[in-house]
């Protein structure tokens, strides 16, 4: 089955029609935690994949990284986050993370990931680490905070997106791929309204 194929709900076509109900209208809360956390931790280029609407793009910018990139399938989406008010030097671009073109290849000293991974069909998981660890730079950092279980009433296991995950089925992914070692591990105290215990923060170092 090829990329386009596991790629079939019409993201563009959402963002279109203006149907966006994973789209909070801020930035994801674990992110601003990690932040105030580790200050001036963050720094060099970045890449934020799946990136919307850009709310947690401006929220890194907005600390006064220069070079923050918002990466998305959907050119709507990519419209959306242009249209709102600059926080800094942010700059947004529309592709496929599974196909790059050679200027995002090892370019990047850290990713931000923040619901890509569970939007994403899990057979494509594999092929996510993958192209994560192609696009970091030697010794570089991924940061993410992984949606658990996305599952209620009308999201139900193998209905998604969302899919869910396990931190032993990340940690599996990303470490048995030795391409990654995890340094940092945590349940956030901060998420939206309804995601309470059901996320995880990780931290890792581009191996290789």
């Amino acid at each position: 089955m090829d990329s386009e194929s596991k790629t079939a709900m019409d993201w563009d076509q959402h963002y279109q029609d203006k149907h966006t109900p994973w789209d909070k209208g801020s930035p994801a809360p674990p992110l601003l935690e990690w932040i105030a956390a580790n200050p001036d931790t963050l720094s060099g280029r970045i890449l934020v994949p799946g990136c919307g609407g850009g709310h947690d793009v401006r929220a890194l910018a907005a600390t006064g990284i220069e070079d923050v990139l918002g990466f998305d399938i959907s050119p709507a989406a990519i419209t959306e986050a242009k249209s709102h008010e600059a926080a800094g030097s942010e700059t947004y671009k529309a592709g496929d993370l599974f196909d790059l073109s050679e200027g995002m290849l090892d370019s990047f000293d850290w990713i931000w990931e923040h619901t890509c991974y569970c939007a994403i069909d899990p057979s494509m998981r594999d092929e996510y680490v993958k192209s994560a660890w192609e696009t970091l730079r030697q010794n570089a950092q991924f940061l993410g905070v992984f949606y658990l279980n996305p599952y209620d009433d009308e999201h139900q296991p193998s209905g998604g997106p969302p899919h869910g995950t396990t931190e032993d089925e990340i940690r599996q992914r990303f470490e048995g791929s030795r391409k990654f070692k995890i340094i940092e591990s945590y349940q956030p105290q901060q998420s939206y309204s309804g995601r309470e215990g059901l996320e995880v923060v990780l931290r890792m170092r581009r191996l290789g």
